[in-house]
């Protein structure tokens, strides 16, 4: 792969930032958990778009955003949600493709590679947001990029996210064959694309809930992917926040078993959420191994975490109440919505103190609208 000159500078940009968070600290807003997370959804606007985070993240993410709009439409930011997707969409279609991350304002690209994420997770903003002038506006570049999609990710003999293949998502420091929340995009981007005269939809009538269930639910929970049989905290939340089993008899069964899970192995300690009950080395990346080791191993991330409260709030809310409660201590002794935390509550701090956990994260939107 050619040394790609964007992403070699926007990685000494984060790091630069990141090194100055550690001499001087992250930023302080007054106020009880509510007011911060607000705060720091102000923030993450650049006045173009809002951006993954206030910190060294403060660029165009796709699947930061996506995750976010329907939180962010909740509490009042439609129109720059809507503003966002627009001003992203326009320097997509002039590069030819979606990608994760949009560097410098003009520099579409991907982290670490292609995403199964990108695409899926950008049509169903934007039918959240009510947004579908836009699909209509850019119908070229999303039937091109359908196409795309397919070919990359889909195994056809499988029926499931090819095997041979690394995909970028969320946790996109840490390989695993056809994971859960690679087929669970494959489901989406089905769902998103069912009944849309605009766009084609190539898995018409393709069972991709059967297939989560057959290859990856183990009764008790879905083990993270088809070369490991534990669970991780996002095979077992991803499925239910983007609704591919909405409307089938066992999905609250399923989601009490899972969520039981992840309760009684840890994933929940110090706050919800982590990936893994514990590090795993053998699958970090190379490079982010060996600056930010663990990244992605057995810290709490505070994205996975709050989505992780939404579900369990149709379930159980008197304990999303109380992990709420937890996670607003958090937010409250540490004035910001920082990324992560260690297992031990402290925010995460990489190899030789050269990575230091974002601030500002755009996440909080997930937390403040488990408010209302």
């Amino acid at each position: 792969m050619p040394i790609d000159p964007v992403l070699i500078a926007a990685g000494f940009n984060v790091a630069a930032r990141s090194l100055w968070r550690g001499l001087r600290g992250w930023k302080r807003y007054p106020g009880d958990a509510q007011a911060i997370s607000r705060a720091v959804i102000d923030d993450c606007w650049t006045g173009d778009f809002l951006a993954g985070s206030a910190g060294h993240f403060r660029q165009f993410w796709t699947r930061d955003l996506a995750m976010c709009t329907p939180a962010l439409c909740r509490l009042g930011y439609r129109d720059r949600v809507v503003a966002s997707w627009e001003w992203a969409l326009e320097r997509f279609d002039r590069a030819g493709r979606i990608t994760t991350t949009i560097f410098y304002k003009r520099f579409p690209r991907d982290v670490y590679a292609y995403a199964c994420d990108s695409l899926p997770m950008t049509l169903f903003a934007l039918r959240q947001a009510g947004a579908e002038h836009l699909i209509a506006r850019h119908r070229g570049l999303f039937r091109r990029e359908i196409e795309r999609f397919y070919q990359v990710v889909f195994d056809p003999d499988l029926g499931l996210a090819r095997t041979s293949g690394y995909f970028s998502g969320p946790r996109d420091c840490m390989t695993g064959r056809s994971t859960v929340f690679a087929n669970t995009m494959i489901a989406l981007l089905g769902q998103v694309t069912d009944g849309e005269s605009l766009l084609p939809n190539p898995l018409a009538g393709h069972d991709m809930r059967g297939q989560l269930l057959r290859h990856h639910w183990t009764g008790r929970y879905f083990r993270d992917s088809l070369c490991r049989e534990l669970p991780s905290g996002d095979a077992n939340v991803w499925p239910f926040f983007f609704g591919i089993f909405d409307g089938w008899s066992q999905d609250t069964a399923m989601r009490r078993s899972a969520f039981a899970t992840l309760e009684q192995r840890g994933f929940t300690d110090p706050v919800p959420l982590r990936y893994f009950e514990r590090r795993l080395p053998e699958s970090e990346l190379p490079i982010p191994k060996l600056f930010t080791p663990n990244y992605q191993g057995d810290p709490s991330w505070t994205q996975l975490g709050a989505v992780f409260l939404r579900e369990l709030a149709k379930i159980d809310h008197g304990k999303m109440v109380a992990h709420r409660t937890r996670m607003a201590e958090f937010i409250e002794r540490d004035r910001n919505y920082l990324e992560l935390y260690t297992p031990d509550g402290k925010p995460y701090i990489g190899r030789a103190r050269i990575y230091h956990c974002d601030e500002g994260m755009i996440w909080a939107a997930l937390f403040l609208d488990l408010y209302s």
